[in-house]
């Protein structure tokens, strides 16, 4: 079977069961539901849960390091790491009861050793999105039980240091801190994540969907 034909689909389907619960019961609130970015460009997939047949995961770095642009919005760039995080785990691979394999985790490492290294040399804003993108990532691999040993809770509470006030990095922190729960904090993100979800935003859509309020 073409893994790549059925990875967000087979992704989908190990969630499935656990959406119907609160988020706080969820199990993987990171990679199991889609984040919803409107008509903008992201990694192959029909409403994430399904692969371009003709995709190739060799070409996963590449193309997630191109959509990750400064203009990128920070819930277009969740929904672009979630789906490299299914093709990096070959939809999910532990969920099918199998081990992951070699093949996996150098495809999740390369991913993640770049998207580290650009944190070496920005500064600014630039240093913020970067931070932001690397923890997303490990983060949402460790969701999909492909640990690779990165604190990704620190990466993205980093940014959050330098963009004190963003409700979507807020959001971001709200999911990551619920799995484990990390009561200490994970209400306040999520209230953060609130105070900036104007009526009819994405932001507001993503907390219905992810949160249900």
């Amino acid at each position: 079977m073409n893994i790549r034909h059925t990875a967000l689909r087979t992704a989908f389907a190990a969630c499935f069961a656990l959406l119907v619960l609160p988020i706080a019961h969820a199990g993987t609130p990171l990679i199991c539901h889609p984040y919803e970015i409107g008509n903008a460009k992201t990694l192959p997939g029909v409403n994430g849960r399904d692969a371009d047949s003709k995709y190739d995961r060799a070409n996963l770095t590449v193309d997630t390091l191109a959509l990750l642009t400064p203009e990128a919005p920070l819930l277009v760039r969740m929904e672009t790491l979630r789906r490299a995080a299914i093709y990096a785990t070959a939809g999910m691979r532990h969920w099918k009861n199998e081990a992951y394999t070699a093949g996996d985790r150098t495809v999740a490492s390369d991913l993640f050793a770049k998207l580290r290294g650009r944190t070496q040399s920005a500064t600014g804003d630039a240093l913020a999105l970067a931070l932001f993108d690397a923890g997303f990532f490990v983060e949402t691999l460790r969701h999909a039980q492909l640990d690779l040993g990165i604190d990704g809770y620190a990466l993205l509470t980093r940014a959050a240091e330098l963009r004190p006030d963003d409700a979507e990095i807020g959001f971001a922190l709200a999911l990551a801190s619920s799995w484990p729960k990390r009561r200490d904090s994970h209400e306040e993100h999520l209230r953060l994540a609130k105070s900036g979800a104007k009526s009819g935003t994405l932001l507001a859509a993503n907390l219905r969907s992810h949160f249900g309020n």
